[in-house]
């Protein structure tokens, strides 16, 4: 009898605690991998207005930290454009954490490389740093990489909600009740065309 009770007792010990009640106006953090939306986006034929999604996240949260995480060109022109777009990210409530883009070789490229820049440790650390202070976290990222981030998020009694691309977005993030389709929300988050791409 001793030995069932005791069994019983870790039973319930070992039962995932559900995240905390959100209060009425939440506490957020919206942290966008740049080069994910990025491409996702062309592959989608359109583009995310970072002002305009944080205005969506705003609506319903009071957002404490807003980051963007983009690769920067090492060469002339792009890197000045570059510097000026971060420039642009930051006015409008952004923190932005850059770092060089590098050239990795792909043959499927007419150009035989493609830039690359991964900013999943960055974007993890960040989050994991600013979490004390966030009742919910938004990542605006398709990458499977930040499951990691999110069993984390949880197991600190926290909510979080992955923003991205429909049909440009890992399954293990695309199935689940964390998951807001960018293409649910694209009258009001979308770029107008008009604007120059690199914004």
């Amino acid at each position: 009898m001793q030995k069932n009770k005791v069994r019983m007792i870790k039973t319930i010990n070992s039962k995932p605690q559900l995240p905390m009640k959100l209060p009425p106006k939440p506490k957020a953090g919206l942290y966008i991998d740049d080069s994910n939306l990025y491409n996702r986006g062309k592959v989608a034929g359109w583009m995310t207005d970072y002002k305009k999604l944080y205005k969506w996240v705003a609506k319903i949260n009071t957002i404490v930290y807003a980051r963007i995480y983009k690769g920067r060109p090492r060469y002339e022109p792009a890197k000045s454009i570059s510097e000026a777009v971060e420039r642009y990210f930051t006015k409008i409530g952004y923190t932005v954490t850059a770092k060089d883009l590098k050239k990795i070789k792909d043959s499927n490229s007419p150009s035989g490389f493609r830039n690359k820049c991964n900013f999943d440790v960055e974007m993890h650390d960040e989050i994991m740093n600013d979490l004390h202070d966030l009742d919910i976290v938004y990542i605006a990222s398709g990458d499977s990489d930040f499951i990691r981030t999110k069993k984390n998020i949880l197991k600190a009694q926290k909510r979080v909600k992955f923003i991205a691309y429909e049909n440009n977005c890992a399954w293990e993030i695309k199935y689940g009740s964390w998951f807001v389709s960018l293409d649910s929300i694209k009258s009001e988050i979308e770029r107008a065309t008009n604007l120059p791409t690199t914004l």
